[in-house]
């Protein structure tokens, strides 16, 4: 039975494998740097690398534009299509490639006009090169085509190059500014590392495409861009607003709890981006439903881990400097579980069944609802970092209920999500 389970979901199976690896290495690896990092250049620098990183991320989304969503159902659909293939990538890069520019336009005009940025203008530099792997990385390509083993292989080579560079080379407190430098550069490293092979292994031809066709992929991305972007307000406002209003060692605090939620949430992840491609094709509704309740059991799993393991887990990263950031982190168990629903009902399941406009509406609907959360928490006097963290988990919550109930509006999960599976011509026809 076992050896027949596998075959059927062979591609899938062992794509989650190498996403687990990937994900794994790409987590665990500069999370054994880091309390080497906290410890050499302290909290306010480390503060500020992260609300550095922070605001580096928006950027990242712009030069994405929603193009790792779009491009990946693009690429499923059209992977035997050697001429199509090439009109897709050739297509991707060109809009990164001028989203970037637009982007560095915009930093160059920060630094010269805003304090923070003016003070630091070597570290929002540094920071910055990462977006330069977001253009000349195809991992999007990768994950359409369903061969994760490149990418797993390569980006293991940039994490090794960062943490190593990370110990050999960050002694001083002043040394804070290589922190973002080794890893932008790790991050180029494999950038060109996979340019290279989908060039030559993968034999893409590279064109300059008509304007037609840039503007017709561009126009496609736009709802995922705006889902995107709400995403980034999402998960970056807190400490935003914390770098604005309150201290750098608070930041610290926000982010390494929020980081380590990260890494106990990235098993959806994983999940759900191996799942993508299979979905997208064959649109089963046994096998989404089936996944759901997993996502359910394996979520509320994770966040019985960390709610226990929280005082460890902050005591080894900060040998016992940051203890405000254990009752962060419990509290961020709300954005892991919900979070974890939210994914997996998001891209793999909305979008794949033909329905992205209630996935990306359900991404706004969360950030109108943070935006009015926070606009509460400033008018009653209670900005703080433990509100935020709960704002977070509510703005999780919100797009979990909007996408299942667009969901069971359109029998994504069949005519009864806790019934038995009925098919009916209406029901068909939904996904056509």
């Amino acid at each position: 039975m076992l050896q027949k389970i596998y075959s059927k979901h062979k591609s899938i199976i062992k794509n989650t494998g190498y996403l687990s690896i990937l994900e794994f290495l790409k987590l665990a690896m500069p999370f054994i740097a880091l309390p080497y990092i906290i410890r050499v250049i302290g909290l306010d620098n480390y503060g500020l690398v992260a609300f550095a990183q922070v605001i580096i991320s928006y950027f990242i989304v712009i030069i994405n534009f929603g193009l790792d969503i779009s491009a990946v159902k693009l690429i499923a659909e059209n992977r035997h299509n050697k001429s199509k293939l090439n009109e897709i990538v050739s297509s991707v890069l060109t809009i990164k490639s001028g989203l970037f520019l637009l982007s560095f336009g915009i930093l160059i005009i920060l630094l010269f006009f805003i304090d923070i940025f003016k003070d630091n203008k070597i570290l929002f530099i540094f920071t910055f090169l990462t977006c330069l792997s977001e253009v000349v990385f195809p991992t999007w390509f990768y994950q359409g085509i369903e061969k994760m083993k490149y990418i797993t292989i390569i980006r293991f080579s940039s994490i090794l190059f960062y943490v190593l560079s990370i110990f050999l080379f960050l002694k001083r407190q002043d040394d804070y500014v290589l922190v973002p430098l080794f890893q932008s550069l790790g991050w180029l490293l494999s950038g060109v590392i996979s340019f290279y092979t989908l060039i030559r292994i993968e034999k893409i031809k590279l064109h300059f495409p008509s304007w037609i066709k840039i503007k017709y992929y561009f126009l496609d991305s736009v709802p995922f861009f705006i889902s995107r972007v709400s995403l980034a307000i999402n998960s970056g406002m807190a400490k935003t607003v914390t770098g604005f209003c309150f201290s750098l060692s608070d930041v610290a605090i926000f982010d390494l709890a929020q980081k380590i939620a990260n890494v106990a949430i990235m098993p959806m992840h994983m999940l759900c981006q191996a799942m993508y491609p299979h979905i997208a094709k064959t649109k089963d509704r046994k096998i989404t439903r089936s996944y759901l309740f997993v996502v359910l059991g394996v979520a509320f799993c994770i966040i019985i881990g960390v709610y226990i393991l929280a005082p460890y887990a902050i005591d080894y990263f900060t040998g016992g400097k940051m203890h405000e950031a254990v009752l962060i982190l419990r509290l961020l168990c709300l954005y892991i579980f919900f979070g974890s629903i939210s994914i997996y009902l998001g891209y793999p399941t909305l979008v794949s069944f033909g329905y992205p406009s209630p996935f990306n509406k359900s991404v706004l609907f969360s950030t109108i609802i943070l935006f009015i959360s926070y606009a509460s928490l400033y008018l009653t006097n209670s900005f703080s970092i433990i509100n935020f963290s709960l704002v977070l988990g509510l703005s999780e919550l919100s797009i979990s209920a909007y996408r299942m109930y667009y969901c069971n509006k359109y029998k994504i999960f069949g005519d009864h999500l806790f019934g038995k599976l009925h098919k009916s011509k209406d029901t068909d026809n939904l996904t056509n």
